[in-house]
């Protein structure tokens, strides 16, 4: 059974101030309640991703902090900071002689703390499992590990190793930083190739070192051996010089005794010849005194006369440096001063002169080239009016070549019968007998045909430089190559 209550008796009850005291109380506490569960705190092993209406791009990261989380704008994963291990099986990796190598390597990389990083693992990796993040870690070292030994010999990968896990440090963490991760540790494991190489390298290199090794055994035999030869050697030597030494200290001691007895002796004797000395001494004293005085008187007298004439010499040097000087100085206005000007005149006329005919050979050199420039410009002149005419008579014999050829010879002709004339008019020919034997070509209508029969033909040499006579100018019968000259005449009985 319910019974309701008047309002004035509920009212009563509950004033107002105290239910508003307790709708107040409860606004608080939800308020309070919706902060707490917006509020985020982030262990230090994790990031807290806050994305959605962040203003900072496209994620909020924070890490070993605290952060409000909106609700309905903003939500929040963690991305797990804890390492992890990523082995890598690498085979069939070719280095750069082209040799297969594999090399079984375990990394170990975690998600980066460095603010940049970890915003590139907030885009990257926000969402995926660990195993696929260890997946994508995996496929990115095995590529960059490939490539870092495609640069390298194997020679150099097996020999440097900690140079190869620099390398490839560096190149995996540069590949790793771009998804958010940081490498933390490279462990190769083994490196090993299909051809055997590297085993053979450690073959050599063990072979080497047992070889040094029993290189070191027989130098520290021979060493030892050489230790105690060198003990022997410097025991046999204390030995020697102990019995030396000892030798040397018995004739120290005997040439000491000696010393000693022939000083005492020399003691003696010099006490007596000191003795001796002083009495002489005192002889030779008095002696010496004597003689000092008397020499004394000398010397002094000397002195006077030396000083007497060392003061004449010097006034007869000074005397003579005087008339030296004044001798000097009348040879310099004398000879000297009208010798230096007369040199200087001689020195201005030849200088006068040397250009005098420096003038004169430049002018007669101006003469000469002139001269030779207008006999040049005459040659000149002819040579270009013969070039011309001969032009000109080429042209007018073009239908026959020969006549300029001809025309040219006739006109040298003249040149040549005057040259001849010229080597025989100074002959000394006093007289010509000509006897005439009654022959029809006898007496002085034959002597010319004679005369000219003795000259070569002109057409002969003419053929010989390659011209062809007129024919206004004479011919020749028969072929001059084997035409036969003809036999002069006998001279009659008598003739010289």
């Amino acid at each position: 059974m319910i019974t309701v209550m008047p309002g004035s008796m509920l009212a009563a009850e509950f004033p107002i101030e105290t239910f508003l005291i307790l709708l107040i109380i409860v606004a608080v506490l939800s308020l309070l309640m919706f902060f707490i569960r917006c509020y985020r705190r982030c262990p230090s092993n994790k990031i807290l991703v806050i994305y959605g209406k962040t203003g900072r791009g496209a994620a909020k990261c924070v890490q070993g902090g605290a952060a409000f989380v909106l609700p309905i704008f903003q939500a929040c994963q963690y991305l797990d900071l804890e390492p992890f291990v990523v082995p890598i099986d690498l085979k069939n990796a070719l280095s750069q002689e082209n040799i297969r190598v594999s090399v079984p390597t375990t990394v170990t990389a975690a998600i980066s703390c460095d603010d940049a990083l970890m915003m590139n693992a907030a885009v990257r990796l926000l969402g995926m499992t660990r195993q696929e993040v260890e997946r994508q870690a995996e496929d990115i070292i095995l590529g960059q590990m490939r490539a870092v030994i495609a640069t390298m010999m194997i020679e150099e990968i097996n020999r440097d190793r900690q140079g190869f896990m620099a390398k490839v440090n560096d190149a995996v963490s540069v590949e790793l930083e771009k998804i958010g991760l940081a490498l933390i540790n490279v462990n190769i494991r083994d490196i090993t190739d299909e051809s055997g190489y590297i085993v053979a390298i450690g073959r050599k290199a063990a072979a080497e070192a047992i070889n040094q090794a029993e290189i070191d055994v027989a130098e520290q035999e021979r060493r030892g051996k050489t230790g105690v030869a060198e003990r022997n050697r410097d025991m046999r030597r204390a030995v020697a010089a102990a019995n030396a030494d000892a030798e040397i200290g018995e004739a120290e001691a005997d040439r000491d005794r000696r010393q000693r007895v022939a000083g005492f002796d020399a003691q003696a004797y010099q006490a007596e010849t000191v003795a001796n000395a002083a009495k002489a001494g005192y002889t030779a004293e008095q002696r010496v005194a004597e003689e000092g005085a008397r020499q004394k008187g000398e010397s002094a007298a000397m002195e006077a006369t030396g000083a007497i004439r060392v003061a004449e010499q010097n006034a007869q040097r000074e005397a003579e440096l005087a008339r030296a000087t004044r001798e000097e100085a009348r040879l310099k206005a004398e000879v000297i001063v009208p010798a230096e000007a007369q040199r200087s005149q001689i020195v201005i006329e030849s200088d006068a002169e040397k250009q005098k005919r420096e003038l004169v050979a430049a002018g007669e050199a101006n003469a000469i080239l002139v001269r030779m420039r207008a006999e040049a410009q005459g040659t000149q002149a002819v040579l270009d009016a013969k070039a011309k005419g001969y032009g000109a008579l080429i042209q007018a014999s073009a239908d026959d070549p020969k006549t300029a050829a001809n025309l040219l010879v006739i006109e040298k002709l003249a040149q040549v019968a005057g040259i001849q004339a010229e080597a025989i008019r100074n002959l000394p020919i006093e007289k010509v007998i000509v006897w005439d034997g009654g022959s029809e070509n006898g007496g002085l209508a034959g002597l010319g045909r004679r005369l000219v029969g003795t000259l070569p033909p002109m057409h002969e040499l003419a053929r010989m430089v390659g011209l062809e006579l007129p024919d206004f100018l004479g011919s020749t019968r028969g072929d001059a190559s084997s035409a036969k000259p003809a036999k002069p005449p006998a001279p009659p009985a008598g003739q010289e």
